[in-house]
């Protein structure tokens, strides 16, 4: 039942204002629900505004950790969407304009995919590149001039976080063809304190190297990924399709990337993003660092300062653009 406007009061507006910035901070990140934001919720249960079930919802939906390791792009865009309704039912209930109100702008942005920022441990606003073709091995070691490392299984034809991908490293001043776990396990903690499953970090930002990302970019932990073509995926939430982008001049080539030893799940590797070329913007605003190959050396071996300079896109007309009605939800074969 809708409550008339003459019966609010302050307590009301206060908590529809402290649940409006909860949902507004949904659309960024998972939410710490404070006992601030309980109360909030009970007191307009209490209104009767909302009932026991609406606040079980709103708090699945900014409070839960995501669930879907495939397509978790999906599951974050429909919670945020859930909390973003919950408001808008408030206002509607309390007589009041409907609408997010200044939060709006969070809702315009487009959130494809739960990565995490090293830095923060919450969840990136952009989406790096996820999935590649990294191609097959014979090609691959031919390609890079490479030996064999160890005896290995060929891996998957696309690549997704926590797949097995090869990676090409120097050893010994030789290269060398390894396969390896693709994202950093990064462990977080839980409300209680207790230690959740480790969330892979398969990219990192080139202008974030001097940060988290810093012990790891010596010659040691360097490392070229090979690939055929990488994934972005473009539209609107629900409707994503996957496009595929690869290099005219280079049938195989080389992706910037990081590499060290976990514990968690063995060798890992990252791979290297900068800001994209503005006429693929419109596709993504960042991509991958490409290497030409006589750049192949200084990336393995050169000095940890003279890395900036591999922080531009590659050309845009070397880039091929192929977009397929292939749902994104569904791997983006």
């Amino acid at each position: 039942m809708r409550i008339a406007p003459p019966d609010h009061d302050r307590l009301t507006r206060l908590a529809l204002e402290t649940v409006s910035e909860a949902a507004a901070e949904a659309q960024e990140q998972i939410v710490d629900v404070t006992w601030g934001i309980r109360l909030a919720l009970r007191w307009l249960m209490i209104s009767g505004v909302i009932k026991d079930w609406h606040v079980r919802q709103f708090v699945e939906a900014i409070g839960s950790p995501i669930r879907d390791a495939y397509n978790p792009h999906v599951e974050w865009r429909s919670r945020a969407d859930v909390a973003a309704r919950f408001v808008d039912f408030c206002h509607q209930q309390l007589g009041l304009p409907c609408g997010f109100g200044p939060p709006q702008r969070h809702r315009e942005r487009r959130w494809y995919d739960e990565m995490l920022d090293p830095d923060t441990g919450r969840a990136q606003p952009w989406l790096m590149c996820n999935r590649y073709r990294p191609g097959e091995r014979e090609t691959i070691r031919q390609h890079f001039g490479a030996k064999m490392w160890r005896e290995t299984n060929d891996g998957p034809a696309i690549v997704h976080p926590k797949d097995p991908g090869w990676v090409v490293r120097q050893v010994d001043g030789a290269l060398v063809l390894d396969q390896m776990t693709w994202g950093f396990p990064v462990v977080l903690t839980g409300r209680r304190g207790q230690p959740l499953k480790p969330k892979p970090v398969n990219n990192a930002r080139m202008d974030k190297l001097g940060g988290f990302w810093k012990r790891w970019t010596g010659p040691e932990h360097r490392c070229l990924i090979p690939a055929m073509a990488y994934a972005e995926a473009v539209g609107p939430s629900g409707e994503m399709t996957t496009t595929w982008l690869s290099i005219r001049s280079m049938p195989v080539f080389a992706w910037a990337g990081l590499w060290r030893d976990s514990e968690e799940w063995g060798p890992v590797y990252t791979g290297v993003m900068t800001d994209n070329a503005p006429e693929l913007a419109h596709v993504h605003d960042r991509s991958p660092v490409i290497l030409a190959p006589e750049d192949w050396p200084t990336w393995l071996s050169g000095p940890a300062d003279g890395l900036a300079q591999f922080d531009r896109p590659w050309p845009a007309a070397d880039v091929i653009v192929d977009a397929t009605p292939v749902r994104w939800r569904d791997g983006g074969r």
